[in-house]
This record gives C-alpha cells, structure tokens and sequence, in this order.
C-alpha cells in the first residue's frame, strides 16, 4: 500500500461526488438481464481509502454515499414485485463500498448469510454507530457486520455498515 502524500484530494473528491451523481439506477430491468440484483461501486481509484487521506473527505464521501442511496430509495419503481436497496461502506477499506439494488427475494436473502470457510460475516449487536461517529444525518437502517476473511491461512478483518432496506435479525 502507498503512503506518501496523496495530491490534489479536493480535487478528486470533487470529480468523485459528480460521479456518484451520475449513477443512474434501474436502467437495466428488462427479460434480457440477470435481474436478481445490480450494484454500483465507487466510482474512483483507490485513493479514498489510503491512510494519508483526511477523514473529513472520507466522512464527505460517507455522507454522499448515503444520500445517493437514499436517492435511489426515493426513485424505486412501484410496479417491481421485489426490490431493496441497501448502501454498503466498507471500513477501512472505502473503495470496496457499494450500493445494491436486490431484485430477487432469494438472493436479497442469501446475501446475509456469510459463513464460510472463505468468509463470515458476524453481525455486532451494539457496536458504534458510523453516522454517528461522523456527524452524518439519516433515517436509513443501519447494521454492522463484522467481516472476516480467510485466505492462504492469513485473517483480513474489516467493518462493512449497511443502510438502507436491511434485513432484520
């Protein structure tokens, strides 16, 4: 992972926040398409997630995250027989964050359940909530997992907050 300086970070955050207004949802519902789900994920280089990068451009993109769900939440058609949208950020590592539109009941289902021998995923009951620690202002559901995997016997632990239309446990 690079260290160094990271340049021009209002610059990229600017470009970042036109971006994640250009995602556009709900464009590929047709027989054609897979319909169980779609996702968006940031739509930038990894920048936002290396550790020279100031918390407060982190926080901003959180906070454009959200809104952008709670966008999509607003625009969702009426006539789909199924369909969530659930706003994931992955912390500390921001770039892997996205927003999953579920189109299938089976697979919005299934996507909760992570215990494998690859990956688990542990859901923390009373943990610290992201929005409040960040001063974000929602009314999204929020749940927080704990994630941990396992690969070539090395463990990678991280913290994926969900909002939106989370399933209940």
């Amino acid at each position: 992972m690079y260290y160094g300086k990271i340049r021009g970070q209002k610059r990229k955050l600017k470009m970042l926040l036109k971006n994640i207004e250009k995602i556009e949802p709900y464009q590929k519902i047709d027989e054609a398409y897979d319909n169980r789900f779609d996702h968006f994920h940031v739509p930038s280089n990894p920048w936002i997630e290396m550790p020279k990068t100031s918390s407060k451009i982190k926080t901003t993109f959180c906070e454009a995250w959200i809104r952008k769900t709670e966008e999509i939440l607003r625009a969702k058609p009426k006539d789909l027989k199924f369909c969530k949208v659930v706003c994931c950020l992955s912390i500390p590592h921001l770039w892997d964050s996205q927003i999953i539109i579920f189109y299938d009941q089976e697979y919005y289902d299934l996507f909760w359940k992570r215990r494998g021998d690859y990956q688990e995923w542990t859901r923390i009951k009373n943990g610290r909530p992201l929005i409040k620690e960040r001063n974000i202002d929602t009314d999204l559901k929020e749940v927080c997992v704990d994630e941990t995997i396992t690969d070539e016997g090395k463990k990678y632990i991280s913290y994926i907050w969900f909002y939106g239309e989370v399933r209940e446990e």
